[in-house]
């Protein structure tokens, strides 16, 4: 799946089927994303006791999260909104097997806080209700070094 460029008048999203409730929720998301949803609005994709972990592979940047629950995933959202520009974003591979996928991409972002451009690749294991509420959400990938700390 691809969406360039990150503004919601132009993103296009497109998927290889079957879709399974855990591919269409991760297009769901991401597409919200993309098209500027609210962190409130993005966290009712998530069920009420997520398992919620963002990472990076070196350190902990301003967007790192660990916790549970669909509050701590607005929280997570606002301060990715807060943090970082979206400039480019693309969807590599959706390996999905009964509710659960992992997912490999690229992203590319401006770091308001220095103003510098990063780009990295990034890992996600998802999980979903059988009605795709999202119940596991690590995300991997390497921002430390993005951030400019």
């Amino acid at each position: 799946m691809t969406a360039r460029p990150a503004t919601p008048a132009s993103v296009e999203l497109v998927a290889d089927p079957p879709e399974s409730a855990v591919r269409v929720a991760v297009i769901e998301l991401f597409a919200a994303r993309i098209a500027g949803a609210s962190p409130r609005d993005l966290a009712q994709r998530f069920d009420a006791d997520v398992d919620l972990t963002v990472r990076s592979g070196d350190g902990e940047p301003p967007w790192s999260s660990r916790g549970s629950g669909r509050a701590r995933a607005a929280e997570h959202f606002a301060r990715l909104r807060e943090t970082v520009d979206l400039e480019q974003f693309d969807l590599v591979t959706i390996r999905a097997s009964g509710r659960r996928a992992v997912v490999t991409g690229t992203v590319r972002v401006t770091v308001r806080a220095t103003g510098l451009g990063a780009a990295g690749a990034f890992v996600l294991d998802i999980a979903v209700t059988p009605h795709g509420l999202i119940t596991r959400y690590h995300l991997l990938e390497d921002g430390w070094a993005a951030s400019g700390h």
